[in-house]
């Protein structure tokens, strides 16, 4: 029975045994089911891929890498032929870029949909081939050179700002920055009781703006007078020249009168009247050539006569 018993422990150890080197076998084969084929194509380097590297589509693993190898045809090319689960969706404008594994330095393929090709006959799931476009790594490695380049004459251009006689001028203008500050605060300082005196010079200019406004009000009302003033002396200045019309057609009557009066001889008491009337008109034809001269005696009567000698104000020196 002992014997019986060990046996059937023996048996049981070798099934278990079995069974999981099976499902190791199985693991490291990742039996995927059904997969589909295609070929990551590209000129480029694929540092830190690797066969059984996995193959994923917009962040979802799909597959895995089974060969790496160089294309015949063309050996500048590298070709990666990798194994798709069938039910993946890989449209026909796919590509590929490698992605990278945390810190490791081991990468993957990345699938993501592209832009539809132009050409039905060009399409992924027609030529079963797939391009790898440029990594981030990539792209760095092509633009390092220009980015060095550019780095050593930036120092260079650094390097000549920050010559002997360059710094000692940027001293120089560091000494007359700080003068020039040194009076502008003086400045500063002088303006300040302007500064002050300000607001009492607004609220001046507010009232001299209003005594103007007054004035030109004043002025208004001073050049309507005016104004009306003139128009009152020009229907005064035509009432004088018809005062002096008047006089002269007067003088010429009293001429007529003394000529069919007297004729040729002369009476002395047809004469005493007849001169009498020529002085008459006279005066007349005066006092119209005055008021024509002074119009404004009218309202503010005759301007009165230069002093003579003993009046108040008579100059003597002015009469010679």
């Amino acid at each position: 029975m002992e014997n019986k018993a060990h046996a059937l422990a023996t048996g049981l150890f070798v099934l278990l045994l079995g069974a999981a080197l099976v499902a190791v076998i199985l693991w490291f084969r990742d039996d995927r089911g059904d997969t589909q084929s295609f070929t990551v194509v590209t000129r480029a380097g694929v540092p830190g891929l690797n066969v059984k590297a996995p193959v994923k589509l917009r962040g979802v693993q799909v597959g895995k890498v089974d060969a790496i190898r160089f294309d015949p045809a063309e050996p500048k090319q590298i070709l990666v032929d990798i194994e798709v689960d069938a039910d993946a969706p890989i449209a026909a404008g796919t590509t590929a870029k490698l992605g990278y594994q945390g810190i490791t330095g081991l990468s993957f393929i990345d699938l993501y949909d592209g832009p539809e090709p132009g050409d039905p006959k060009q399409s992924v799931l027609t030529t079963r081939r797939i391009a790898l476009a440029p990594s981030f790594f990539d792209q760095l490695q092509d633009v390092g050179p220009k980015l060095a380049a550019s780095a050593l004459q930036t120092m260079e251009r650094i390097q000549r700002v920050l010559s002997d006689s360059n710094q000692q001028q940027l001293s120089q203008t560091l000494v007359q920055l700080n003068q020039a500050s040194a009076g502008l605060n003086e400045l500063v300082h002088e303006l300040r009781p302007t500064a002050q005196a300000l607001p009492s010079l607004v609220k001046n200019a507010d009232g001299l703006v209003i005594a103007g406004r007054q004035t030109l009000g004043n002025v208004d009302t001073l050049a309507k007078q005016g104004g009306e003033l003139v128009e009152e002396y020009k229907g005064k200045a035509v009432a004088i020249d018809q005062l002096g019309d008047a006089a002269v057609q007067l003088q010429r009557t009293l001429r007529r009168v003394e000529l069919s009066l007297v004729g040729s001889t002369d009476k002395p008491r047809q004469r005493a009247v007849l001169d009498d009337l020529s002085q008459a008109a006279r005066a007349l034809e005066r006092a119209a050539q005055r008021i024509g001269d002074q119009p404004q005696s009218l309202i503010l009567g005759p301007k009165p006569g230069e002093p003579g000698p003993g009046e108040s104000g008579f100059d003597a020196g002015a009469k010679q």
